[in-house]
């Protein structure tokens, strides 16, 4: 079985340099090439069980049933956000604590990744997706039967609990089954479900509360979260996998394994050897600059475009006297910044990666520089949301600056994860626990603060403090950028965790 090796190793090896300094007597194992002629990275075993080994279109099919149920969280997070007021009416609540019913399933959201991972680790992906979009469609009919408002948010927050299972554990999913000239693109396309979710949610919110009532945000959220629950016992088999000595499948895969709950695809050892490991061992990234500097600047682009949505209800009701149909339909503004921003930092990504591959070493630095039109972007989106919101300009201006926002959001989102998974690999989906967690914590934050903000200061100044501190978000990330490469390594001379893991690492 050929030898794990690191990215820069694998890329050495296709160096002159390296091969001459070879030792003849010893065995060179030739690295597997793309299509392109490039060092697959990270490199395949030759076991059939192998998810990087398995056929093109299975991959693809596993990431699109892992996208349509990426998709259910944000959805049901956001999509209650056009009928505040018709909730706060049925069930009396006001203003300020109707926001209750977005800010806590954001906060369980985010929490709840280090549960799944910690699950998912020990027992499988497949085992935890299929469970967790279960109980997702089961909460959810809760929520649509709710008498209360305590129900209701304990519903939803329930819900979004369950529903948070493919926030860390589809980026790893994606490193384990594709190669990294792949990556961004499959990043994007995961990314593209998950922010349309949240670009949609009030699309689809307003005109079902419209037409049918409120209630029946919830149903619909339960058909689709049971819906995704039949295509992933069906299409998504286990994506997880450890490559140890002697442990290769010396059989060709049966269809009945595609349906087994396995902690590990053709089974065997599990990724950890313990479930209590598996939630403390998260907890080890938090003082590692990558983790810091990425969950920085991605906590804070959350917070932006989550105050920002939130806010959407206000202003257009408030501002530009819209019914309900009216502000689902602003809903269209952001949905195109994500549509637009997925081709920029996936696929233009990927190929300048590609390009820049046949130049040199791979370095995950080289993602970063995408960020340099952000900085000026999202800033800019605030201002124009704020000040054109405050001033009354044509309804449409506040729109533009609401792409602007989202374009940059799902930026930060699709890039701040990959650079994450190209640093740790097999540990990836640890270090996303981290930048999950906390930028939920912000956006939970942030969102307790619309209503009492906005009415007693207008929308001018909380958008331009926003706009301040989406620009200093990004400096973290051109520090990673100018000097990524030196802070890697110092990182892992101080924590064995830094040092670099690769596909099938068992920890």
């Amino acid at each position: 079985m050929a030898t794990a090796h690191s990215s820069e190793d694998i890329e050495k090896m296709d160096s002159p340099i390296h091969a001459s300094v070879q030792d003849e007597n010893l065995p060179v194992v030739e690295p597997k090439l793309s299509r392109r002629g490039l060092p697959l990275i990270p490199q395949p075993s030759d076991d059939p069980f192998d998810p990087l080994n398995f056929a093109s279109w299975r991959k693809i099919l596993i990431l699109l049933v892992m996208c349509i149920w990426t998709i259910i969280g944000p959805l049901n997070m956001i999509s209650v956000a056009s009928a505040f007021f018709p909730i706060s009416e049925e069930l009396h609540m006001s203003l300020s604590s109707v926001t209750y019913l977005v800010g806590a399933p954001l906060l369980s959201y985010g929490v709840a990744s280090l549960i799944w991972v910690s699950v998912g680790n020990r027992f499988g992906v497949r085992l935890v997706f299929v469970f967790t979009s279960l109980a997702t469609g089961l909460f959810c009919i809760w929520g649509a039967v709710a008498k209360s408002s305590g129900s209701l948010i304990a519903a939803r927050t329930l819900a979004s609990i369950f529903s948070a299972s493919p926030e860390t554990l589809g980026p790893q999913a994606i490193a384990d089954v594709f190669f990294l000239h792949d990556r961004a693109k499959c990043m994007g396309l995961y990314v593209l479900f998950q922010a349309s979710g949240f670009a949609v949610g009030s699309l689809i919110g307003g005109y079902i509360t419209a037409d049918l009532g409120w209630r029946w945000i919830q149903w619909t959220v339960s058909f689709l979260s049971l819906g995704s629950c039949g295509l992933l016992f069906l299409f998504f088999p286990e994506t997880q996998y450890t490559r140890q000595s002697g442990n290769l499948h010396h059989r060709q895969p049966k269809l009945i394994d595609n349906f087994r709950f396995w902690a590990v695809s053709g089974g065997g050892r599990s990724k950890v050897d313990s479930l209590w490991k598996s939630f403390c061992y998260p907890f080890k990234y938090l003082p590692h600059p990558a983790v810091i500097a990425m969950t920085i600047h991605f906590s804070i682009m959350l917070m932006a475009t989550n105050y920002m949505l939130t806010s959407n209800t206000f202003i257009y009701t408030g501002v530009y006297n819209f019914d309900i149909k009216q502000i689902a339909l602003t809903g269209f503004a952001p949905l195109i910044a994500v549509w637009i921003a997925i081709p920029y930092c996936g696929i233009l990504n990927d190929v300048v990666i590609s390009r820049l591959r046949k130049r040199a070493n791979f370095l995950p630095e080289w993602r970063l520089m995408f960020f340099v039109p952000t900085c000026i972007i999202g800033p800019v989106g605030c201002i124009v949301v704020g000040v054109c919101a405050q001033n009354g300009s044509p309804w449409i201006a506040p729109l533009i600056g609401e792409a602007l926002v989202m374009f940059c959001f799902v930026t930060a989102n699709n890039l701040t994860q990959t650079y994450l998974v190209d640093i740790y690999e097999a540990r990836a989906d640890a270090t996303l626990v981290v930048l999950n967690g906390f930028k939920n914590f912000a956006a939970f934050g942030i969102s307790y603060a619309v209503v009492p903000w906005n009415t007693s200061a207008g929308y001018a100044e909380p958008f331009g403090v926003l706009a301040a501190l989406v620009f200093v978000a990004h400096i973290p990330i051109f520090i990673f950028w100018w000097r990524g490469k030196q802070i890697r390594e110092w990182s892992a001379k101080h924590w064995k965790e830094a040092k670099p893991s690769h596909h099938g690492d068992a920890f």
